[in-house]
């Protein structure tokens, strides 16, 4: 039988902070008040449950006993903004991204009832900023940088920071792993040039080497609530289109197609468990044709799987299956400004799709 400690790490891996996890690590922090992993997982489960201000007490608490506690800093700057926001929305008062300075009308005399001019971030303002070359996290803010930036910048200005992010990704077991699958002592997932972080407005993405005909590993972000939201998502996906630089695009789609109705197949099959219990257990979500977002609508995994093997390869463009994060939830916003948590968490999502993964590509 696991030890209590044991059972909490496991519920934790599987992203369980339910009842059980919560009376788990109140136990440990009980009997250990310095045990600083069981009070961080006590705070995820507190926030899990709706106990914000015990959760913050928590996170509070750790940052005592470690003041460089990145998930603890972030935990409460997520809370706060977050309260901050309830705060000026019952105001009726909006506030603009952080780091993204606000044009402003000029000033002049306003009567008791004219309504406050409403804040608007400048494109302006991101010109001169210095582009980050270390991924140190997603904050709202860098949702909103890339929502501003002009298509033409959107390479130069995130980049370098995708790049650092995915030499983390390549250096995990299951990058490699997954690499080894498709190429037999390959150990690189990513390719690492600036060229393969693609982007088309509000967007950047990037897929494993080989992966444009392949069903591809796929990480991507959206900037933006007019294209679907502000969403990080990690998983797979099947692009079914023409568009690209490849010399031969006919028989790369028509490959494409191929792939994609060996996956329809593999999902009328037994096998369809492979892909409804990792979208269960990854609260995971499609992406189909020209849908900035994640399908909200099909959250049940049954829905999702069956659009996906009623979708017409020849009159689909885009399918994808994942994981999403968004900064407007909580939970996910800490995953997401944090880079340690976040690598794992895509570690997770890859280590979970890979049986999935070698089904597609064994037949």
């Amino acid at each position: 039988m696991s030890s209590p400690q044991e059972r909490a790490r496991a519920l934790a891996v599987a992203q369980n902070f339910g009842p059980e996890a919560l009376d788990l690590n109140r136990e440990l922090v009980t009997s250990n008040p310095g045990d600083l992993a069981s009070r961080t997982r006590l705070a995820r489960c507190l926030l899990e449950a709706g106990r914000v201000e015990e959760a913050e007490a928590e996170y509070r608490e750790v940052l005592r006993y470690d003041s460089k506690s990145r998930i603890a800093a972030n935990a409460i700057e997520v809370i706060q903004q977050q309260r901050r926001r309830a705060e000026l929305a019952a105001m009726g008062l909006t506030e603009p991204p952080r780091g993204v300075s606000v044009a402003r009308a000029p000033r002049r005399a306003a009567s008791p009832t004219s309504p406050r001019p409403s804040a608007e971030p400048s494109r302006a303002s991101l010109r001169g900023q210095a582009v980050p070359h270390v991924f140190n996290g997603l904050q709202r803010r860098d949702f909103a940088e890339l929502q501003l930036c002009p298509r033409g910048e959107i390479q130069e200005r995130f980049a370098p920071r995708v790049l650092d992010l995915i030499r983390r990704v390549n250096a995990l077991d299951s990058s490699r792993e997954i690499a080894g699958v498709r190429e037999p002592g390959r150990r690189q997932l990513f390719r690492l040039g600036r060229g393969d972080v693609h982007v088309v407005a509000g967007h950047w993405f990037v897929f494993n080497l080989g992966g444009r005909w392949e069903p591809q590993f796929n990480i991507g972000m959206y900037g933006g609530v007019q294209k679907g939201g502000d969403w990080l998502r990690i998983g797979m996906g099947f692009n079914l289109t023409e568009r690209g630089n490849d010399p031969d695009p006919a028989e790369g789609l028509r490959a494409a197609r191929d792939h994609f109705r060996r996956f329809q197949a593999l999902l009328g099959s037994p096998k369809r468990s492979l892909f409804t219990g990792w979208m269960i257990k990854e609260n995971g979500l499609i992406q189909h044709d020209d849908g900035a977002g994640p399908r909200l609508d099909l959250a049940d995994p049954s829905r999702s799987l069956d659009v996906i093997l009623h979708a017409e390869p020849t009159r689909t463009e885009w399918v994808f299956f994942g994981k999403w994060l968004s900064p407007d939830r909580e939970q996910d916003a800490v995953v997401l400004a944090d880079p340690v948590s976040l690598v794992r968490t895509i570690d997770r999502a890859f280590i979970g799709l890979l049986p999935l993964w070698r089904a597609m590509w064994n037949g």
